[in-house]
């Protein structure tokens, strides 16, 4: 009797996660979607947040638009390259959600340096370099600081801290979550860690919504 037991167990463990995979990648079971971020239910306002088009130049010198995430969804935040504290841990942190989803080709990854004055192209390079990533899939982008700004603030809604070194710029510890539709589906703090597991999680779910309106 111990033993049929344990070997009930084991085929517990073995099975149970290959029906769960099955299960999400089959069926369209009901699962609580998220909310479009500046829309009626979370703001009271009548059109939900969008980001329009842009142009940045990343850190292979390409130039990167919107085009470049058509059919994807991405993750975006606002860094630079000499940030001695809240940077590192927050590429450290969405580090972990680009090796998660670095093998799903719908999930891409933006950085935009607040400081373009100092992180060249050549800076971005290195920067992206040493964190070993795809330069196709997370791009590191630098331009004109005014239209940096605006996109931060008018259209990411990141939330800005002003700062004196190494210039006066606007800074933000925020992960943007956004969608095909380019809306704002979700906004993480990156310097805690069971937030950066929640936008994992919220990723995984719109990656669903997706697979089920197919």
């Amino acid at each position: 009797m111990k033993r049929f037991f344990k070997i009930f167990i084991v085929g517990i463990i073995l099975i149970g996660p290959l029906v769960w995979g099955l299960l999400w990648k089959y069926s369209k079971t009901s699962y609580k979607k998220l909310p479009l971020m500046g829309s009626v239910e979370m703001t009271g306002d009548t059109t939900p947040w969008l980001i329009p088009d842009f142009s940045f130049i990343d850190q292979n010198g390409d130039s990167v638009t919107q085009k470049d995430f058509n059919g994807s969804i991405y993750v975006a935040n606002f860094f630079f390259a000499t940030c001695p504290d809240v940077c590192p841990r927050m590429n450290r942190n969405l580090h972990l959600v680009y090796e998660k989803f670095k093998k799903e080709p719908k999930v891409k990854f933006i950085s935009h340096t607040v400081h373009p004055e100092h992180d060249t192209i050549k800076v971005l390079y290195e920067y992206a370099k040493k964190l070993q990533v795809d330069n196709q899939k997370w791009h590191f982008v630098t331009g004109r600081k005014k239209e940096i700004y605006r996109l931060a603030a008018e259209s990411y809604k990141a939330i800005a801290v002003e700062g004196n070194k190494p210039a006066k710029f606007i800074h933000s510890d925020k992960l943007i979550l956004v969608d095909k539709e380019k809306h704002i589906r979700g906004i993480y703090d990156s310097q805690d860690f069971s937030d950066v597991l929640r936008l994992e999680d919220d990723i995984i779910i719109v990656l669903k919504e997706y697979h089920d309106k197919k």
